[in-house]
């Protein structure tokens, strides 16, 4: 079954204001700016689990945690765990 997701007011105009221009964020860059949500706030010293789920590829998170990680100035560093990923913000 398909994963459904309601988008805000303000996701709609955004799409269509980028179809109307004529260029849209690409796939890769929406998905990036999810990872930085979710990073957003970790304070240094805080961590986070990201439990995966079937269809997802272990190393592809842990590149995509890199990148948002990167663009918000984060250093980060993973502690190695089994079935979950785990980091922390070191700075």
């Amino acid at each position: 079954m398909p994963t459904f997701e309601k988008l805000s007011k303000d996701e709609v105009e955004e799409i269509l204001e980028a179809k109307r221009r004529g260029r849209g964020k690409s796939q890769r860059e929406r998905i990036l700016e999810k990872y930085v949500e979710q990073l957003e706030g970790l304070a240094v010293g805080e961590g986070m689990a990201i439990r995966l789920e079937e269809s997802d590829n272990r190393q592809t998170v842990k590149n995509r945690i890199r990148r948002a990680a990167s663009r918000l100035g984060y250093e980060i560093e993973f502690i190695r765990s089994r079935g979950v990923i785990r980091i922390y913000r070191v700075s």
